[in-house]
C-alpha cells in the first residue's frame, strides 16, 4: 500500500526531464551527431538514470512504509533527510561499498573520453560525470535503506512491546510490516538485477556491473535474515517468560507434596487418559523441541488448575482450553513466522543469481 501522498508521478516527471536534459546536452555537444546517435551507452541512460532514481525512491517508501506500519500520509524531504539522519551508519557503509566502484567507473569512463574524443567530444562528460554520479549516489540510497530495515527491526521489536503485542504479532497481524519490507526491497532489487543484466548485454557493461548485482542481492539477503532471526528470537523469548511462571508453579508442587492446591483435588478422580494425554502430551509436527517442552509445562500447568477446579480431569475448564489453545496458537505461529516471506525473498534474489551464472558461461562449460 503507498502513501497517500507518494509524489510518484512527480519523482517520475522530474527523472524523465532531468534524462532528457542530460541527453539533449550531450547531443548538442557532440561532435559527431550521428555516431552519437549509434552510441549504446548513451541511448541506454534514457532509460536508465530514471529508472535509478524510481528504484531509490521506492526504497524509501518501502522503509518509511515499514517504519509506520502499514500506511502513513506524506512523505517529505525533511522526513527523508531525517531517515538518513537516524541511520547514519546504513548511510556512511553504503556510500563506502559504493565509492570504489564510482572510482573505478570513473577512470574507465575517462580513457573510454580519450579514446572516443574524435567523435563525441566533450559529450562523454555528461555521461562520465553527473549522469553516472547520480546513479551511483541512487543505488547507495537503496543500499542504506535496505541496511537501515535491520535498526528499524531492534528499535520496534522490544522485549516489552512484543510481550504486549504477542497476539498481533501471532495471530491478527503474522505477517511482519518488517518481514513484507524485506520482500519489497527484495522485489526492488529484481528489478534492478534484471535491468543491469539488460544494460550488460546491450552496451558490453562492466565488472562492477556484475559486482553491484550481486551486492545488491547479498545485503537483500542479509538485512532480511538480520530482522527474520531478531523477530523469532524476540518472540521464543516472550514465550519463555510467559511459560516461567507455570514452571514455577509446577516445580512448587513437585517439591511439596502437600502442597495447597493438591490437597483433596484428585479424590474420586475418574482419570480420562486419553484426555489427558492429548492435552499435554499433544506433539505438532514442526515445533522445536523446546517449544513441545514449553507447552507440556504450560498444558500440565493449566491441567492441574482444572482439576483444582472441577474436582476431576474428565473434561477441562472452557477457560483453561482457551488459554491452552490460545498457547498452541503461539507455538504454532512461532514455527511458522516469516517461512512465506523468506521464500519469497529466496525466489525474487535466486532469479537475476541464475541468469548471472547462465550469462557467466559457467553452465556452459559444464557440459
Amino acid at each position: 500500500m503507498l502513501p497517500t501522498k507518494n509524489h510518484f508521478s512527480k519523482i517520475l516527471f522530474i527523472s524523465v526531464i532531468l534524462s532528457g536534459l542530460f541527453w539533449l546536452l550531450g547531443f548538442y555537444i557532440a561532435i559527431d551527431k550521428t555516431f552519437f546517435m549509434r552510441n549504446h551507452s548513451f541511448l541506454y541512460q534514457i532509460f536508465w538514470f530514471p529508472f535509478h532514481i524510481l528504484l531509490a525512491y521506492f526504497s524509501i517508501l518501502v522503509y518509511k512504509k515499514a517504519a509506520f506500519g502499514t500506511h502513513y500520509k506524506d512523505i517529505s524531504i525533511k522526513s527523508i533527510v531525517s531517515d538518513f539522519n537516524k541511520n547514519y551508519r546504513a548511510v556512511i557503509v553504503s556510500l563506502l561499498l559504493v565509492t570504489p566502484f564510482m572510482i573505478e567507473d570513473l577512470m574507465e569512463g575517462y580513457s573510454m573520453i580519450q579514446d572516443q574524443f574524435s567523435t563525441m567530444g566533450n559529450s562523454n562528460w555528461v555521461m562520465v560525470g553527473p549522469i553516472w554520479i547520480i546513479e551511483w549516489l541512487m543505488l547507495a540510497v537503496i543500499w542504506s535503506r535496505v541496511l537501515a530495515t535491520i535498526r528499524l527491526t531492534v528499535k520496534t521489536y522490544t522485549p516489552e512491546y512484543v510481550d504486549k503485542h504477542l497476539d498481533s504479532i501471532l495471530i491478527l497481524e503474522p505477517h511482519s510490516p518488517l518481514l513484507q519490507a524485506g520482500v519489497e526491497n527484495a522485489l526492488i532489487n529484481l528489478f534492478y538485477a534484471v535491468s543491469t543484466i539488460v544494460y550488460i548485454e546491450f552496451t558490453g557493461g562492466e565488472s562492477s556491473d556484475y559486482q553491484t548485482v550481486v551486492i545488491s542481492g547479498v545485503l537483500v539477503l542479509f538485512s532480511f535474515l538480520a530482522s527474520f532471526f531478531f523477530l523469532r528470537m524476540r518472540v521464543d523469548e516472550a514465550l519463555e517468560r510467559l511459560v516461567a511462571k507455570h514452571a514455577k508453579f509446577l516445580d512448587s508442587i513437585y517439591k511439596e507434596s502437600k502442597h495447597p492446591l493438591t490437597k483433596d483435588s484428585f479424590k474420586d478422580m475418574k482419570m480420562n487418559s486419553l484426555l489427558i494425554d492429548g492435552f499435554v502430551l499433544l506433539k505438532p509436527a514442526k515445533f522445536s523441541n523446546r517449544a513441545i517442552e514449553r507447552m507440556s509445562i504450560l498444558r500440565a500447568s493449566l491441567l492441574i488448575q482444572s482439576i483444582h477446579e472441577n474436582g476431576y480431569a474428565e473434561q477441562i475448564s472452557v477457560p483453561i482450553g482457551i488459554e491452552a489453545m490460545k498457547y498452541g496458537q503461539f507455538e504454532q505461529k512461532l514455527a511458522a513466522l516469516g517461512i512465506v516471506e523468506l521464500q519469497g525473498v529466496i525466489l525474487r534474489l535466486g532469479s537475476p543469481a541464475l541468469m548471472l551464472i547462465a550469462k557467466s558461461g559457467i553452465l556452459s562449460s559444464l557440459h
